[in-house]
């Protein structure tokens, strides 16, 4: 090879280096620009941290230590129908309501169901047959009638209201399972006891994580 060619190939891998140093710079600035949301994948809207903010502030109101944070309860709303838009498209009006409503399965025994016959004659899930999860947070008729709270305080407790369920989910963990929910054991019994599964409870506490590691400001949905 002569020495025209070699320098020529230095040359060549010099401009290369260089450009591969200029792509890691502006990746690690774009990284280090966005809020730790999108490099999350996920964003809250509004109205929903809303509720979970709301839910934390009044869950000393439920029962005696209740302290439920409010990344908690949106880690239980992240997976339960992220955030009230699950099999949208859904709207979330500003007072909290989510439509259309969110029904789950008909619990009847299959696709990993468990077998849960018709408690409220249809009247909250529309199945006259079976129990179907209700709302952002899939509660099952029987759990929402005994621990339905009214959140955003215009005197009805909905299933359907983000404000509404997420504060019944705050309740749900005090109620049956009260607890240190910054004790990992304590927090992991209680999500279990929310919904019978260690692989939902795995998932809820990635979420959980998550969302500690960020700001409100950081994870919600932008304005506009």
């Amino acid at each position: 090879m002569t020495r025209a060619r070699v320098r020529q190939r230095l040359r060549g891998l010099l401009i290369l280096a260089v450009l591969l140093a200029i792509a890691l710079a502006a990746g690690l600035a774009l990284g280090a620009a966005l809020p730790r949301a999108d490099l999350l994948g996920d964003r809250i809207p509004r109205v929903a941290l809303d509720a979970y903010l709301n839910a934390e502030a009044l869950a000393p109101d439920i029962a005696a230590g209740c302290a439920v944070p409010w990344p908690v309860i949106a880690a239980i709303g992240r997976v339960e129908s992220n955030h009230g838009r699950i099999h949208g498209p859904r709207r979330l009006a500003a007072n909290g309501d989510v439509t259309p409503p969110i029904r789950g399965p008909a619990l009847d025994g299959t696709r990993g169901t468990s077998a849960i016959a018709d408690t409220d004659d249809g009247e909250l899930d529309g199945d006259t047959t079976w129990d179907r999860a209700l709302g952002p947070l899939q509660f099952i008729p029987t759990t929402w009638l005994e621990l339905g709270r009214d959140g955003n305080a215009d005197g009805i407790a909905d299933p359907d209201n983000m404000y509404d369920a997420a504060l019944t989910g705050a309740a749900h963990l005090c109620v049956r399972e009260p607890g240190n929910y910054d004790d990992p054991v304590d927090l992991r019994r209680a999500l279990i006891a929310y919904n019978r599964s260690s692989a939902y409870a795995d998932d809820v506490l990635v979420w959980i994580d998550r969302y500690r590691d960020s700001s409100p400001e950081e994870i919600v949905v932008p304005s506009g």
